[in-house]
């Protein structure tokens, strides 16, 4: 039943060896996940990477890029962030690479007059709407997620400043999902020039919707068509394809209501007349214009353009999944999976505690139990064991999701903060209750002496939400478990992952929580791995009828076959 030694980081390294190399194909370096997605067919969902090098500052543009690639996998898609890097077209980017381009300070953006440049040079580039959407035509990805579009600028009847992404969208067949046209352009203007282009422009709504004005749900202009689903969006792609007619597709999404900003009007009307006193024109309008509004909105356009690209994501994700089913099948898929519902197999999923540690190591050697005050040292890190092994295998090039709770606090703000790398839709927030906390207190040689836990948070993972997440469970390669989480809890994991074969990875976490799954009467059929200390495997034994330690857990230590043969009872009695 169980393994009961260490698998090793090879072995975890093999599940995230395909995300980290990449390799060459003709002009273009590929992500090997994506290269492989758009081989076998699957869904894939190109990203632009301006918004990234131009718009917004760093962090916020980094955080966005990574939240957004995980919304795209959690859809069921793989996501491919295009960029320029070193004269490189890439599609799809490491984390690594993420960040790099989300503090470069050398990057421009690249739309099709630049592309030649850029890449001639050798230059780092931000790809544009349009520049992106002729290197995933060229890659084989249909489906694009942006914030918004460029479009017609105010005033174009005398500077003639048209984007250049409404000229691509007429010539190269790929769906571009945004929140409309960015607001500070003419928005009328630029659906007439899209419809002069032979662009197919929709909305997600209800007949008779009006087309988003990116920052707001509503332009004033009704959208020249409309979809309900994205389903819809998919079929009409796929019609689009099948014709061969050379054009994209605009589907616009609007931001949701409780997202939009307020009062953006006299804002951007501000912002757009301090360029124009600055003589600000070209490239740099938009730039300038999207920093400036983020200082005159107190960073609520920021807050509004972040919402609007992950709702995007969301929607451009289940569009790419029903996409791909339409594009394999040559039928009409279930009219249930224009929500997305089939999954792709995707990396491990950890279940367990998130917290805020303390660690106090006293560094005298007697310690009074008076009230006294000790010399020593306090540290505070993130840990909680589940957040812990989800880090490290993101880190080993996982896509790793973790469930977990945190409350609506600055502890639990700051964990997620630092959990880029690690998809984190699933942890749950509550605005009543507070981040877990741990405190160790260490005697001078390191040995903790003991512990004390605020973790009742950890017993909002409980069984009923996690049957609201079993179609994520049973897509898992493995499932790691720790002892925070409810009994009640791990029984349920244990009982989907014997349904579905899906390993299970136990960490007991202490010696009180490392009988938690022995209740379970589906332990035998799906837990493979126990990594329980000597103490926490001695309180397992515990449980054993008829049970006697021969020797002290010190003398334990060294004696295997004592250690094997407890293991080995424990096999017999429990599976």
């Amino acid at each position: 039943m169980w393994e009961l030694c260490k698998l090793g980081s090879a072995k975890f390294a093999r599940y995230g060896s395909s995300l980290r190399h990449s390799r060459k194909f003709h002009n273009f370096t590929y992500s090997r996940g994506v290269k492989e997605a758009i081989a076998n067919g699957e869904p894939v969902v190109a990203l632009e990477s301006t918004i990234i090098t131009h718009g917004m500052p760093y962090p916020a543009n980094i955080q966005m890029a990574r939240k957004v690639e995980s919304i795209v996998r959690r859809e069921g898609a793989v996501p491919a962030t295009i960029a320029i890097v070193k004269g490189n077209i890439h599609v799809g980017l490491s984390d690594e690479e993420l960040e790099s381009l989300a503090e470069c300070q050398d990057a421009i953006k690249v739309s099709r007059a630049e592309m030649s440049y850029a890449l001639g040079r050798k230059m780092n580039g931000g790809t544009t709407v349009a520049g992106t959407m002729i290197i995933a035509n060229r890659a084989g990805i249909k489906v694009f997620v942006t914030g918004g579009i460029g479009g017609v600028h105010r005033g174009a009847n005398i500077s003639m400043d048209i984007s250049a992404d409404l000229t691509e969208l007429g010539r190269t067949p790929v769906m571009v999902v945004s929140a409309g046209v960015k607001s500070i352009l003419d928005i009328g203007l630029t659906l007439e020039y899209l419809e002069t282009m032979g662009v197919c422009v929709t909305t997600l709504g209800e007949k008779g919707i009006h087309f988003p004005a990116f920052y707001t749900p509503d332009s004033g202009f009704r959208s020249p068509l409309n979809v309900e689903t994205p389903l819809e969006a998919a079929q009409i792609m796929a019609s689009n394809l099948q014709l061969n007619l050379n054009s994209g597709m605009l589907v616009g999404v609007p931001i949701p209501r409780e997202n939009a900003a307020t009062g953006i009007q006299d804002a951007i009307d501000c912002a757009l007349r301090e360029a124009e006193e600055q003589n600000i024109k070209g490239k740099q309008i938009t730039p300038f214009l999207l920093a400036r509004l983020n200082e005159l909105t107190e960073g609520e356009s920021l807050r509004a353009n972040i919402a609007l690209v992950e709702n995007n994501a969301r929607v451009g994700g289940q569009i790419a999944c029903n996409l791909a089913t339409l594009m394999s099948s040559n039928s009409e898929p279930d009219k249930k999976s224009s929500s997305s519902n089939s999954k792709r197999k995707d990396g491990p999923v950890v279940i367990g505690g998130s917290n805020f540690d303390f660690v106090v190591k006293v560094n005298e050697t007697d310690i009074e139990m008076n009230g006294a005050t000790h010399n020593g040292k306090l540290q505070y890190s993130h840990g909680g064991v589940g957040r812990s092994i989800a880090d490290a295998l993101a880190r080993l090039g996982n896509h790793t999701r973790l469930i977990s709770a945190v409350g609506n606090d600055n502890p639990g703000t700051n964990i997620l903060s630092e959990c880029g790398h690690i998809d984190t839709s699933l942890v749950k927030k509550f605005a009543d209750q507070s981040t877990a906390t741990y405190t160790a207190i260490l005697d001078n040689s390191g040995e903790c002496i003991f512990g004390v836990g605020d973790m009742d948070i950890h017993s909002q993972i409980t069984r009923e939400y996690l049957t609201t997440l079993e179609d994520d469970l049973c897509e898992a390669p493995f499932i790691v478990v720790d002892g925070n989480i409810p009994e009640d809890s791990i029984d349920y994991v244990l009982s989907v992952c014997g349904k579905y074969d899906i390993p299970v990875l136990y960490e007991p976490t202490c010696v009180r929580k490392a009988v938690k799954p022995l209740s379970s009467s589906h332990l035998g059929k799906s837990a493979t791995y126990i990594s329980p200390n000597l103490n926490e495997l001695l309180s397992m034994a515990a449980t054993l009828p008829n049970f006697q330690m021969k020797g002290t857990s010190s003398e334990l230590k060294t004696d295997k076959p004592a250690l094997a043969q407890i293991s080995i009872r424990l096999m017999e009695e429990y599976g």
